[in-house]
């Protein structure tokens, strides 16, 4: 039986010895004299900094102009109620007296003990960051500590050149990583300790935990060794890592709440989906008793990959937050500033989704905060503070699931098209979730599935549910042979580099009826006699080499259809030949779109909630019970390309929005937020209609129905 978050944590830790508590919701301040001397606090807080501190050696008069009061009244200006500070950063230096680690040398005081005191004092929340991965002079002096490549050099994020001289510019990003299994790991423990005993922290905030980095350094290699590993394969290596990352997180966490016992644990990497699919098959995120989601949608691939992400940690049990940053670009950028409706918009969705809000920013060396940047951050979060019980503690309701493959590409390919398309979906292989809540469920192009899980979706078939099925999505991992029962028999792969698609009536709708190209070819498949086809192929005169080729890029499509479909229906279930989630990940055709969406509606004869957007906006459906009540958030603010990052800059008003739902419960009432004003419910059939006047950047539409 699969365990869910709370029985992984109770069982790995009490076996340990260690009591086991969530994060309370509030801790209260001391008592003095009768009198409270800190207001109470959130342990995890809803409007949230991450305050990064990396400072170099090099920089003088560390925190000389740090002032309570100023640090106080940027917090306040910016209506914040939790941040992380810095215990210790990348360049190694702790910024208060420790006896295990080495204080900054420019430092001349306990700049941490002065910021929890500040904060603690106006009732904000102050987590201690603690950096791990990378830690340079620590790597410099230990040269035994650091993590190594196969040939033995240093393991870095990015080309490292011994040869370079003093004045040679560094890359951006370019840090040395430290090995978990050297006694690095006890150095950190034992300066941890230190910290939990010497202050009054509400959690810690370890950074840098990349497992898809695997070390080969001579300590590692032996224990590979000696534990059975493969030290030849590089999966093999990545799972030795996580191991003993697991293992080092463990160790961490019970050191904590042994001091502490509320205090929040959080590893940093642990959730990241831009370094393949290893987080999810280690599951790297377990130890972690909130799951931040760091994205810069800047410069880190946009805006949507928040909503899979909350999505998926949700429904395993974890409350969340969407971390993103003031920043123009991305970390370590002084003098960057994304503009203010860009702030309101990621803000309004990281609500919108379920999560807290974390902006990051990155205080001076002086220690001075800067006041624009909070007041940029306060217009932000003073929206927040206004719809914030209309989205936290909330989790998704669809009845259209997606199967996430840890695929990014694949996955994200998927989730922009349902987004695009308006369609309200959730994740349906996460935790033990039941798959009869949903009507569909989309299998997006990845071979992933195993035997069980194929069990488990003939099972959904079988009790009337729809199966929508992408490409490679259908075929068991070594592509010999469907899992899903498509109607057809898989032949293997195109001999073409590319081909066409012409599409019939049933799936036609709004598509052009010549054939349209795919930048990638579909798999072949045979067709059984009863099995409906949707869509057939054209396929190229011949594939574009330097012997034959024709014409600036794709050869043109043969006059007739090839012999094997391009879309086809088995019953409740659709198969689409392309890989067509990967192919609009990297062109973004509308037509591939449109074509989805056109396939997804066959099977979604139920959809939850309807409307009608522009293709960039955004909405979310979110279920509240101890509320009473269902919330429909709206989204728009239409990102642009602007050089390498991804801009909001205008957030046009939209006029007259229909949202109609289709949900499980009467509803009594409903509400816009934030305005709080009543608007009036058409009766559909089984359906209800409402209709926001108009809305900027964000609306929300609360339903009671208790």
């Amino acid at each position: 039986m699969r365990q869910n978050r709370r029985e992984f944590l109770k069982t790995s830790l009490l076996g340990v010895g260690i009591s086991f508590s969530l994060p309370t919701a509030l801790a209260v301040g001391k008592t003095e004299n009768g009198q409270s001397s800190q207001l109470a606090r959130r342990r995890v807080g809803r409007r949230q900094i991450h305050l990064d501190f990396h400072t170099s050696e090099y920089l003088p008069n560390i925190g000389e102009a740090f002032s309570k009061k100023q640090f106080q009244s940027a917090l306040k200006i910016a209506n914040v109620d939790a941040v992380n500070i810095f215990g210790k950063g990348h360049h190694s230096w702790s910024y208060y007296p420790t006896k295990v680690g080495k204080m900054h040398p420019n430092l001349k005081f306990d700049l941490l003990g002065k910021q929890i005191e500040a904060c603690h004092e106006i009732g904000v929340a102050a987590p201690v960051y603690f950096t791990f991965g990378w830690s340079h002079n620590d790597a410099i002096d230990h040269p035994e500590w650091c993590s190594r490549s196969e040939d033995g050099s240093l393991l870095t994020n990015g080309h490292f050149d011994s040869s370079a001289g003093p004045d040679a510019r560094k890359p951006d990003f370019h840090w040395i990583f430290m090995c978990v299994n050297t006694s690095y790991h006890d150095h950190v423990i034992e300066q941890l300790e230190e910290l939990c005993i010497n202050y009054d922290i509400d959690g810690v905030w370890m950074d840098i935990y990349q497992v898809s980095r695997p070390c080969y350094c001579n300590t590692c290699k032996e224990m590979m060794f000696a534990e059975g590993f493969d030290i030849g394969k590089r999966d093999e290596a990545i799972r030795f890592l996580a191991k003993s990352f697991k293992r080092h997180q463990e160790s961490v966490t019970r050191l904590v709440q042994k001091y502490h016992p509320d205090a929040t644990v959080y590893f940093n990497g642990c959730t990241a989906i831009n370094r393949g699919a290893y987080n999810f098959e280690h599951k790297m995120y377990e130890y972690n008793t909130i799951q931040d989601l760091e994205d810069l949608p800047t410069t880190w691939g946009g805006y949507d990959k928040l909503p899979m992400q909350s999505k998926y940690f949700l429904n395993a049990g974890y409350p969340i937050t969407a971390m993103s940053g003031k920043f123009h670009t991305a970390w370590g950028e002084f003098g960057g500033f994304k503009s203010r409706n860009a702030l309101r918009y990621e803000a309004a969705a990281m609500i919108s989704w379920g999560a807290n809000c974390n902006f990051g920013d990155q205080l001076h060396p002086s220690g001075k905060m800067d006041l624009a940047t909070y007041k940029n951050i306060g217009d932000a979060y003073k929206y927040v503070e206004l719809i914030e019980n209309f989205g936290i503690g909330g989790l998704p309701n669809a009845r259209v699931g997606v199967w996430r493959t840890f695929s990014a590409k694949h996955d994200e390919g998927t989730c922009r098209m349902l987004l695009e398309s308006h369609t309200n979906f959730d994740i349906a292989n996460v935790g033990n979730k039941d798959f009869n809540q949903f009507d569909v469920i989309v299998i997006p192009g990845k071979a992933c599935l195993e035997i069980d899980d194929a069990e488990r979706l003939k099972n959904f078939i079988d009790s009337g549910g729809g199966i929508l099925v992408i490409g490679s999505g259908a075929l068991d991992k070594a592509h010999q042979n469907t899992l899903v029962d498509i109607g057809a028999k898989y032949l293997g792969k195109s001999e073409f580099d590319k081909d066409y698609l012409v599409v019939k009536e049933d799936i036609g709708s709004g598509l052009v009826k010549s054939p349209f190209l795919c930048y990638e070819p579909a798999l072949r498949v045979a067709p059984h006699p009863d099995t409906k086809v949707l869509a057939t192929i054209r396929e190229p005169y011949f594939s574009r080499t330097y012997e034959k080729f024709t014409s600036h890029q794709n050869t043109p499509f043969k006059l007739v259809d090839a012999d094997y479909p391009g879309v086809i229906q088995n019953g409740k279930v659709i198969f689409i030949a392309h890989e067509l989630d990967a192919i609009y990940y990297d062109y973004g055709a509308r037509l591939h779109r449109d074509l989805f969406a056109n396939a997804l509606g066959i099977l979604n004869s139920r959809p939850m909630v309807e409307t009608s957007l522009p293709s960039a906006g955004r909405i979310s459906l979110l279920h509240q019970p101890d509320e009473g009540r269902y919330v429909v958030h709206l989204l728009y603010g239409p990102p642009i390309r602007r050089g390498k990052c991804e801009v909001i800059e205008d957030l046009p008003t939209l006029f007259k929005v229909p949202v109609t739902l289709d949900l499980s419960k009467d509803i009594k009432s409903a509400t816009l937020v934030p305005e709080m004003r009543m608007l009036p419910i058409e009766k559909v059939g089984r359906k209800i209609k409402v209709t926001v006047p108009e809305f900027s950047c964000h609306c929300a539409i609360s339903l009671v129905y208790a």
